[in-house]
């Protein structure tokens, strides 16, 4: 079993197409790139997969957004991800200088935005129902076929997507990263070393975060 077993289907083709004309009909600076929307499930490994961390929509400024939830190569970076390194750095002691998250995914971190595209300078500029499908349909498919997963919804907005979780997983709940919300939860619940802790309990390998 895999991603690409999942991506065959014919109710995700048919997700996909229509997903696909939509973009097309967009007039308007779009990211991330094309090429880039499903990367998340081309880096992280079915095999391997431990940890989904999952977003809203990606960074809508120029350069930020790269196909990954909450990743960004290129600084500045945005608040929302300072406050990830901010609350690691509490957790762990790690100074974090490098945005690209890439090097999670590749630890078995499936990082996923609910809208996987945006608009320049629009934040939820995509609120595309074929979004919000797939992804149900996605965390469905990883909840059926795999065991001690980490679930990791961060805000009200990923949270409603909770009842698609099923089987023997953790899920963290917190408020989001974001500057408006970090501190009412983000900043002191330990989700980096609670899901490792679990994946030790659980005799997998744990998430090196730094």
């Amino acid at each position: 079993m895999n991603f690409n077993s999942w991506l065959d289907s014919d109710e995700i083709k048919s997700i996909l197409e229509d997903i696909k004309k939509l973009l097309e009909l967009e007039k308007k600076v779009f990211y991330p790139e094309i090429k880039n929307l499903l990367r998340s499930l081309s880096i992280t490994r079915f095999k391997s997969l431990k940890v989904v961390i999952l977003g809203q929509d990606p960074y809508h400024g120029e350069n930020q957004a790269d196909g990954l939830a909450f990743s960004c190569s290129k600084k500045p970076f945005p608040p929302s991800l300072r406050n990830i390194f901010k609350a690691i750095k509490s957790q762990y002691k790690y100074e974090i200088d490098n945005g690209d998250l890439s090097r999670w995914s590749n630890q078995g971190v499936l990082l996923w935005n609910v809208y996987l595209t945006v608009r320049k300078n629009e934040p939820l500029s995509h609120r595309f129902t074929e979004y919000e499908n797939l992804t149900k349909s996605l965390l469905d498919f990883i909840s059926k076929n795999k065991r001690n997963v980490v679930f990791m919804l961060w805000g009200k907005f990923a949270q409603k997507f909770e009842k698609e979780i099923t089987g023997d997983h953790l899920i963290i709940k917190t408020s989001h990263p974001s500057p408006l919300s970090f501190y009412r939860g983000f900043d002191k619940d330990d989700v980096f070393i609670r899901a490792n802790k679990y994946l030790e309990s659980k005799k997998t390998e744990q998430i090196i975060w730094k």
